[in-house]
């Protein structure tokens, strides 16, 4: 199946080099059509030739589709080595020693330690993977996908209890985008384990408009909401008593 879509790649890569090449043609044969006119002013034909050329191949790369074929070669050339690199591993710690090593040259890529915590995880260390995501989360705090992750494996570490730093990071999802649905479902969690029911259920509820109405999670968000509002109703029973 590989060797198909190695074939197919380099076949697609002829076409575009043969398609510019085609290109390069047609510009030079309009070249020689715009400036016959101009044949017997020189110096305006050699000015017209290069304004050409670099008006066609302006409008192939952005109206052709040239730049988001050249990221598709980027992409199936990164697939590609991944790909062989993962048929040549034998084993998670492997894959993780071959990870480790790459970072120690680049040890400031956030992409790299945020991989690295997730298969620390897969491997359930759990503190080496609080460590990966927290390198990760100190590179690029700006990342959803760290932040959530870091707080995650904190999470876990702490025996899936809330801590300051856990409820912080989540807070700090929340101002950037309100509507981040890890975020509201933690906090949602605390606010619960802590008898916050009210906050609770406002979390739950901005996160059920974010769910399909008629699916599992929306069905199982309604009845989070109703248990938290039967803890309302024993409180102030409680209290009336």
């Amino acid at each position: 199946m590989l060797g198909i879509a190695v074939i197919i790649f380099r076949e697609f890569f002829m076409i575009e080099w043969w398609l510019l090449s085609l290109l390069i043609g047609i510009t030079f044969f309009a070249s020689i059509l715009i400036i016959y006119p101009f044949k017997r002013h020189l110096a305006a034909s050699l000015v017209l030739i290069p304004v050409i050329f670099a008006m066609a191949f302006t409008g192939y790369f952005y109206w052709g589709g040239f730049g988001k074929w050249q990221d598709y070669i980027q992409r199936q050339e990164k697939q590609e080595q991944a790909e062989a690199m993962l048929k040549s591993i034998k084993s998670p710690q492997e894959l993780i020693n071959k990870l480790r090593s790459k970072l120690d040259d680049r040890p400031k890529s956030a992409k790299g330690w945020y991989l690295l915590g997730r298969l620390y995880s897969s491997q359930n260390e759990k503190q080496k993977a609080v460590d990966a995501f927290a390198t990760a989360y100190q590179f690029n705090p700006n990342d959803e996908q760290y932040a959530v992750n870091y707080a995650h494996s904190l999470w876990q570490l702490h025996n899936r209890q809330f801590t300051e730093q856990i409820t912080e990071i989540f807070n700090n999802l929340l101002k950037t985008n309100p509507n981040q649905p890890d975020a509201l479902a933690m906090l949602a969690m605390d606010a619960y384990v802590s008898h916050a029911y009210e906050d609770a259920i406002n979390y739950w509820q901005r996160l059920l408009k974010l769910a399909p109405p008629q699916s599992e999670e929306a069905n199982a968000i309604r009845k989070a909401i109703a248990k938290a509002e039967g803890q309302i109703k024993l409180r102030e029973k409680s209290l009336e008593q």
